[in-house]
């Protein structure tokens, strides 16, 4: 731009100049995470506040299904263009990039009065801690429930079982009443729904301290997923198809169609997360409440243990500007944000602070909250905490054991054969 010097000209010369200058001065926050319902809204309001009170940082917000951004943020943290901040789940995930050297260690950041290392505990903050450092900041738990339609189940005179054999006579139950109705439809299309089923049948089964080693793969290699529990926890999945809990063909079935299925009244049941509470709402169906996976007889598991998963974000080692980032995330968990994350999403969010301020909130999710908060040991789902091929194998053999084209033993000969190939590069 030329700027010539007359009485005229200044003014608006200068203006111009300033203006310039001042888009220059602005630094732009790239920012990762899936497409969830409700999340557009949540985003949109956190960015207004946000940038309202901070005029030189803009927030750049872009999302991606949930399969599609599993491959897409990988490549794009090994790429020369990554997020500055991304949601992960918490678990190997998290782990494995803080390995690679792909994020950030924020732990200098974030310590002071409105910063996330002051309004969380340390038992949120312990979720991404590694070593020394600190490379995350953990925004929700999510939990998993079997849900049912109370009045539906009291006009059957059902009750909620307490037992896993209780869950399958359920089962038979709402099949004798009409063999059309699927009492709980499983939706496998993606491979993680049975991975939640199978989760927490091998903490009923084989139990959290004894699987332990053979998760993190610590075992010796005679002993790396020997354990005949394993496969009994498979068996159990049979036996949950042979007893008519799911419909024909779920690895044909989209999680989004079982749902639907469940909030319009067509089957009185389905295992699904915490998050599906909200969706169900909007969906206009709140006839519900919830029960915890039940404990299986002989089983070694514990019954105050349930399903809990940490999610958060973390910030890319690749950012060039880490602490207009992490300024971002404090603003997220804030608890004014933290209330209206709960509020919009129906998520349990790090930062509980407000929410009991709340009219907003249902009873039911009040349950989740409470039941969240008194589970005395979480279960992090398999396919965040294991090492990737080993998930890979585990989801694999989900999808065959459920088509019949893979034995529960067979299934676990291939997750061991992949556990001791990532044993010894390990």
């Amino acid at each position: 731009m030329k700027c010539f010097v007359t009485v005229a000209a200044a003014a608006t010369c200068f203006v111009a100049s300033a203006a310039i200058a001042n888009a220059e001065d602005v630094v732009e926050v790239k920012y990762w995470t899936l497409k969830n319902q409700g999340l557009d809204e949540f985003v949109a309001q956190a960015k207004s506040s946000f940038e309202e009170a901070n005029p030189g940082i803009r927030i750049i917000h872009e999302d991606f299904p949930n399969e599609a951004y599993k491959t897409a943020i990988q490549v794009a943290l090994n790429g020369s263009e990554p997020p500055d901040a991304f949601f992960n789940w918490v678990g190997e995930d998290s782990a494995r990039f803080v390995r690679d050297g792909l994020v950030l260690d924020i732990s200098e950041f974030g310590t002071e009065e409105n910063g996330f290392q002051s309004m969380l505990t340390e038992g949120w903050i312990s979720s991404l801690r590694h070593g020394d450092g600190i490379y995350g900041v953990p925004m929700e738990a999510v939990s998993k429930f079997f849900y049912y339609n109370v009045d539906w189940f009291a006009e059957h005179d059902l009750s909620v079982p307490t037992s896993f054999n209780g869950l399958l006579q359920l089962c038979r139950d709402i099949r004798a009443i009409d063999a059309d109705i699927v009492p709980m439809p499983l939706g496998n299309s993606e491979r993680w729904k049975l991975n939640h089923f199978i989760t927490m049948l091998n903490e009923r089964v084989v139990g959290f301290e004894a699987a332990q080693d053979d998760y993190d793969l610590s075992a010796s290699a005679d002993d790396l997923f020997t354990d005949p529990k394993f496969v009994t926890a498979w068996e159990k999945v049979l036996e949950l198809q042979q007893a008519g809990c799911f419909q024909d063909a779920p690895n044909a079935t989209a999680p989004e169609l079982t749902r639907a299925m469940f909030s319009s009244g067509t089957s009185p049941m389905i295992y699904c997360g915490s998050w599906c509470a909200g969706i169900f709402d909007q969906d206009g169906f709140t006839g519900y409440a919830m029960f915890r996976m039940p404990a299986v007889e002989g089983g070694d598991g514990a019954d105050d243990t349930n399903f809990v998963l940490v999610q958060g974000y973390q910030v890319s080692a690749q950012t060039e500007h880490p602490e207009e980032t992490v300024k971002w995330l404090n603003h997220l968990v804030s608890p004014k944000m933290a209330k209206a994350y709960a509020e919009i999403m129906s998520r349990v969010p790090s930062n509980p602070e407000l929410l009991g301020e709340s009219d907003a909130l249902s009873e039911q999710f009040k349950w989740i909250a409470n039941d969240v908060a008194s589970v005395s040991t979480p279960i992090n789902v398999l396919d965040v905490l294991l090492e990737n091929s080993v998930s890979e194998a585990y989801l694999d053999a989900g999808v065959e054991v459920l088509n019949g084209t893979m034995t529960p033993q067979e299934a676990m000969d291939k997750i061991r054969e992949t556990a001791l190939q990532a044993k010894s590069n390990l």
